[in-house]
């Protein structure tokens, strides 16, 4: 056999084999999502990253509940809250689909 006819067999295996892999009816979505940030400055509470309705609940470093907001929009949320300057917080945020725990140390 010949180098020119080992190469379109080759060839011809490759495409065939991507051929078979590929299935029109398989559909691959990529979504890009901003990891959600929080900020607590000048008694306000900004939220960033997320989008759509959820709750949001403050929590001492302790366990205990301090506050709980429930946003229909959490896109850019701001929030005035009376936090005591140089303790931490645990944010907790609840979206339909996950929850996610952020820390803060009120300034």
């Amino acid at each position: 056999m010949s180098k020119q006819t080992f190469f379109f067999i080759l060839l011809i295996f490759s495409l065939t084999s991507i051929r078979a892999n590929h299935s029109p009816s398989l559909k691959t979505y990529c979504f890009l999502q901003e990891s959600p940030k929080v900020a607590y400055d000048k008694q306000e509470l900004r939220l960033s990253g997320l989008s759509g309705s959820g709750i949001i609940e403050i929590y001492s470093l302790i366990g205990n509940k301090i506050k709980e907001i429930r946003a229909q929009e959490l896109y850019n949320f701001k929030s005035y809250l009376n936090l005591e300057s140089g303790n931490m917080y645990i944010i907790r945020i609840i979206t339909s689909d996950k929850i996610h725990t952020l820390k803060i140390i009120a300034s």
